[in-house]
């Protein structure tokens, strides 16, 4: 549902501008393929450059101007929504939260559970131990 979403603003705003903005636009779906291919381990900000085809000033204007934010930031929240979302659908007496944490590619846990809670408003616990029926998505 997100690779929609970014995929609908993408082409959307690529319309106006002409060849540049369709290039940005071909340059953000790109982007957004090798996020869903590397979620469960992160590049690094050189790895995607080199992946997308462009240097780092073109891929950070890029995600500017589509998604307000760099880079960099879009894949934490990426990889933070796919845990959250795994933890939200988890049996809790069937899942290591550091386990789903590790398998996103987040290997400091003090520091992945703050992030998370500033993110959820909740403990990465709490997510996992919420009932069925009173679970939600918060992004």
């Amino acid at each position: 549902m997100i690779h929609a979403l970014v995929v609908c603003l993408i082409t959307v705003r690529a319309r106006p501008d002409g060849f540049a903005a369709c290039h940005h636009a071909s340059i953000m779906l790109r982007f957004e393929e090798i996020l869903i291919e590397t979620l469960t381990h992160p590049p690094s900000m050189s790895e995607l450059c080199e992946r997308v085809g462009v240097s780092e000033q073109t891929l950070r204007s890029c995600c500017a101007e589509s998604l307000g934010m760099s880079p960099i930031r879009y894949v934490l929240l990426r990889r933070l929504r796919e845990v959250h979302s795994a933890l939200r659908d988890a049996d809790p007496d069937r899942v290591n939260i550091a386990e789903v944490a590790h398998h996103f590619g987040f290997a400091q846990l003090a520091r992945f559970a703050g992030t998370y809670r500033a993110m959820f408003g909740e403990t990465p616990a709490n997510t996992l131990h919420r009932p069925p029926g009173t679970r939600f998505s918060a992004f």
